[in-house]
């Protein structure tokens, strides 16, 4: 039986992108660990072949780092695992340490997203560079989760183009169509848009994800909240406010106030959501992939997304969705308009998304590929 540990430093990760592949592993002969800070719920998924190990690690910037890479150090050396991966970014610096320090073979860096690339200059960009730097030069392989972020880590030197690949064409743990059912949609969009109060012929307009600035949701709101001044138009926003002080306060006061915008808590029956909308948005100013942007075309949803480096690789502009430079409030304003005068070619669009997801992303392709992958570095470490 070969052993994986997984990594990463909160649980959330762990539930959003790898639940599904730890059962598909597990009846490939793996046996599974996960390490991340500490949630009793994660004892739940225990059984013989499933394992937990709380670490106590915090998001952002820490005093902690060299306790956790300790920590990390003991287990890896403890228990042996064939494969170590780990992602997000204070998980993958304290265990690409600590696993290097504790010898194993395969050090698998999923790169899903540059942390850096989120910074427009100065300081705070060099050191996070750095960080990325030491992570890829400890890591014994890395793992891309798109093709543009390969390119763009090869441009800035973060590793030679040998040592990293990208599986199939990218994403961390594709789309399950049986989840994402697009027989579904129509049911689905009645029941959603008549809990919400919404008119079937009214365009609504979706984002899904954390509510913060990185994610572009200052540039979606401010763009939204000139569109409904000419135009009817619903925005419905799902998940939670993070760093609530990132988001322009009398921004927030006029979406958390308007008719127009709907806040609907995080939902593990997002299918349905993304059934009630038109268009998704993602706005991001940096993404690995852009995970959202794939779930949403699953269920026929054309993208206007930002062309930045992983998050371009999930629309083919003009045919499945509209990609519009970061950070720019006009062009995000002209493509929403641009959208409720142009229905047929959404609709259209969001046809050509829903081909795109079941040619390129299907999960069970993408989980058969990712093992595959994962057996050859464990029959090379042995």
């Amino acid at each position: 039986m070969k052993k994986i540990c997984f990594v990463t430093t909160v649980s959330i990760t762990i539930k959003s992108f790898l639940l599904q592949f730890k059962d598909y592993l597990v009846n490939k002969d793996y046996d599974v660990t996960f390490i991340c800070n500490t949630d009793e719920s994660m004892y739940e998924l225990c059984n013989d072949q499933v394992h937990y190990i709380p670490v106590p690690m915090k998001r952002g910037v820490g005093l902690d780092g060299l306790s956790v890479i300790n920590k990390l150090t003991k287990i890896f050396r403890e228990n042996k695992f064939d494969i170590i991966q780990y992602s997000t970014p204070n998980a993958a610096l304290y265990a690409s340490i600590a696993a290097k320090r504790a010898g194993c073979a395969n050090r698998l860096y999923c790169q899903w997203g540059i942390r850096y690339m989120g910074f427009d200059g100065g300081i705070k960009r060099v050191i996070f560079k750095e960080i990325e730097k030491i992570v890829c030069n400890k890591s014994s392989v890395i793992e891309c989760e798109s093709y543009s972020i390969y390119r763009f880590s090869i441009s800035e030197k973060l590793y030679p183009a040998s040592k990293a690949s990208v599986i199939w064409n990218g994403s961390a743990c594709g789309v399950d169509l049986n989840k994402y059912c697009i027989d579904k949609k129509a049911k689905w969009r009645e029941e959603i848009r008549s809990e919400l109060k919404i008119a079937e012929n009214a365009p609504v307009f979706g984002y899904v994800g954390r509510i913060t600035r990185d994610k572009g949701a200052n540039e979606l709101l401010t763009a939204f909240r000139e569109v409904v001044k000419k135009k009817n138009a619903y925005l419905l926003m799902i998940g939670m406010f993070d760093d609530a002080n990132t988001i322009e306060a009398d921004l927030r006061k006029w979406a958390e106030e308007s008719k127009n915008v709907i806040f609907v808590d995080w939902t593990d029956k997002v299918e349905k959501y993304y059934s009630a909308m038109d268009v998704f948005c993602s706005l991001s100013y940096r993404e690995g992939f852009g995970l959202v942007v794939i779930e949403a075309a699953a269920m026929g949803l054309p993208g206007i997304v930002t062309d930045v480096p992983g998050q371009v690789d999930t629309i083919e502009p003009n045919v499945d969705g509209w990609s519009v430079p970061a950070k720019n409030v006009d062009k995000v304003i002209n493509t929403i308009e641009h959208c409720i005068d142009n229905p047929e070619e959404v609709r259209k669009y969001g046809c050509n998304a829903r081909r795109h997801v079941e040619e390129k992303y299907e999960q069970n392709e993408l989980f058969k590929r990712l093992t595959e992958h994962r057996d050859s570095l464990c029959k090379a470490g042995k």
